[in-house]
This record gives structure tokens, sequence and C-alpha cells, in this order.
């Protein structure tokens, strides 16, 4: 995309990925990392590799000046690469560690949002709790084991202020197998061990107390930014999460009706179009760099 640009008077610095190409250990194959914390060490390295390029390019004069990127593959690499089952022994090694952990790390988003919704006549008051703007993978973990090992309640009859559950529920552990995908989504879910749950619900809150936009300020002017999202995005899912509109707002965001890879594929001329806008934006708002900065 950096060779169309230039018609329109925009250069480019492109990064390499830490973790990429020459950049990559030489015993690391292709995008798969070694360890998990290479991802977070991958998205430091880039935070601050443009915080010195872009200081770097206001010095000799450039500006306004523009960051820009298209997708991560972070998460697959992850999922792909790592062997899980040595995280979860490692994460349940030392019992201390694991709940400190746990209880230091947040989930943004509603992790019921994507299924409870769909289930009517839930409301009882635990899982509203749960659902609050933040929630611990411990919390949500104490609450999934406490429900599994509590008896049946009696149903409340229709006149009391509350339902704890329609009464095709005979218990709230399956009213929970038929609303919470991680207890009943598939055949493959309902093996998995509670140790692996645990992990998983670990890796959630490290993803979001790490990566979560909520979890970093929000910049000086949103009116120059412009998001493009695929409508049918397997990586990026588009229920269950915060809406950049609603973090960052003022910020324009734009929708094609393709997948993740599609996106990238063939609506490049989209990505190209938006960098020009807001470019142009950023030409009205911010002066043009001082002439005196040539001459350093």
């Amino acid at each position: 995309m950096a060779k169309p640009l230039l018609k329109a008077g925009i250069g480019a610095i492109i990064l390499e990925n830490p973790y990429y190409g020459i950049r990559k250990p030489k015993d690391q194959v292709r995008s798969s990392v070694h360890y998990v914390s290479d991802i977070f060490v991958m998205g430091g390295c880039l935070i601050l590799e443009c915080l010195v390029l872009l200081n770097w390019c206001e010095q000799i004069g450039f500006g306004p000046l523009g960051v820009t990127g298209i997708s991560m593959g972070g998460h697959g690499v992850m999922s792909e690469s790592i062997n899980w089952d040595m995280l979860q022994n490692q994460y349940l090694s030392d019992k201390m560690y694991c709940e400190k952990l746990s209880k230091l790390c947040k989930i943004v988003d509603d992790p019921f949002a994507c299924e409870l919704s769909k289930t009517p006549d839930i409301a009882f008051e635990t899982i509203e709790d749960m659902t609050a703007p933040n929630v611990t993978p411990h919390q949500l973990i104490t609450f999934i084991n406490d429900i599994s090992n509590c008896p049946d309640i009696e149903y409340k009859p229709s006149s009391h202020r509350r339902k704890i559950f329609s009464a095709t529920h005979p218990s709230i552990i399956n009213l929970l197998k038929e609303a919470h995908p991680v207890l009943h989504p598939s055949k493959k879910i309902i093996e998995m061990k509670k140790r692996t749950r645990e992990a998983l619900w670990f890796m959630r809150g490290m993803m979001d107390e790490c990566t979560h936009l909520k979890n970093f300020s929000v910049p000086f002017d949103t009116s120059l930014i412009i998001s493009i999202c695929a409508n049918a995005d397997g990586y990026v899912p588009r229920v269950g999460i915060s809406k950049i509109e609603d973090i960052w707002p003022g910020a324009t965001v734009k929708y094609v009706e393709c997948g993740h890879v599609g996106a990238y594929l063939w609506y490049r001329k989209v990505f190209i179009e938006s960098i020009i806008e807001a470019f142009n934006k950023a030409k009205r708002k911010i002066p043009a760099p001082s002439p005196s900065l040539h001459e350093i």
C-alpha cells in the first residue's frame, strides 16, 4: 500500500514486526513464537519502536504523522504454537501464585454476552453481578465451581419480585450448561478438564489486562482515527466485545462485508482511501512543521 500513497504525497516507513522475518529467532519456525510472553514483548517493542520513529520524523521536519496497521496474527500464533498442557501445569503448579495472578487480571468485556443473551427469561442476581464491567477470571471460576456443587433450588412463584430461573430448568447447573459456552457449547468443551478451563480464563484475563484498548489512555484527538472492521471477521468477533466507537468516542468506523483476511485482499483500496482521508483531516487540524526543523 505504500506505493499508491506516494501519489497522494504520503511517505511510509514499514516496520517489520518483532519475531517476524529477519527479526525472528533462528530456531523459530515461521511466525510460531516459542512462548506466550513473546506476544506481550512483541506488542511492547512495536509501541516503543513506533514512538522512536515518530519522534525522529518529527525532529527532521516531517508531518503530520500517522500510524496504521492491519491485523496482527497474535491470537492465531498463540493458539496454534504453544504447549497448552505445559501452560496449564505451570499455572496450576503453585496454588498461591495461581490465585494471586487470576485476581489481578480483569476480563474487560462481558464473558456471557455472546450466548447468555440468547436464552430467554434468564435474570438471576448472581449472573447479573458477574456481568459487571470488570470481572476477574478468579471470580468467574469460583462462580462456576460453586454453582456446579449447588443443589436444586425450588422455583419461586411469578409474583415474586425476581425469577431465579425458568420452571423448565430444574437446577442452576442445567441452566448454565444451556447458557454458557464454556460449559456446554460442544462435545469437545464438555470433555475439557477443570484445569483447562481455569488456564483458558486466566489467559483471557491476561490478554485483556495487557492488550484491551480500555486499559490505555484515549488518544488526544479521536476524530482523526479511522478503523476498518470486517462484519464476518472470525478473529475479531462482532458480539461480546467493546465497540471502538464507545472506547474512542468521535472515531470513524467503516465496515466491509468479508472476513478477516478478505478485508486486506479485496478492500485494499478502502484502506488506502481511509489513510488519505485521515491525513487530510490531520492537515486541517495540525499546523505544518516549523521550517527550521529541516535544518537539523
